[in-house]
């Protein structure tokens, strides 16, 4: 692990070394940033469109696609946003109950 420690304390031929794992761990956390993660998905399960969703809840698709906190929202890539079907289950006999 580098630490300050170790970046005062190194060898000036060792600091080459140093700031290139430093600038391997600075690309691989960014990547972690940028990379959109996907909400745990159940095996059998199935991801619907905005429109299979908006069916399913009696919506329209303007309606669904402006609410994002739904439970069963599930954001894979910046610009893809699919509905978890058994969260729709869930979630409908939830509001039944």
């Amino acid at each position: 692990m580098i630490t300050e420690r170790t970046i005062t304390e190194a060898e000036p031929a060792a600091l080459p070394s140093i700031l290139g794992e430093l600038a391997r761990l600075t690309a691989l956390a960014t990547l972690r940033l940028t990379t959109p993660t996907v909400a745990a998905v159940e095996p059998d399960d199935v991801l619907l469109t905005v429109e299979q969703a908006a069916l399913r809840l009696g919506l329209t698709v303007e309606q669904l696609a402006r609410n994002r906190s739904l439970p069963f929202r599930r954001v894979v890539s910046p610009r893809r946003v699919r509905y978890s079907s058994r969260g729709i289950t869930r979630f409908l006999k939830a509001r039944a109950s």
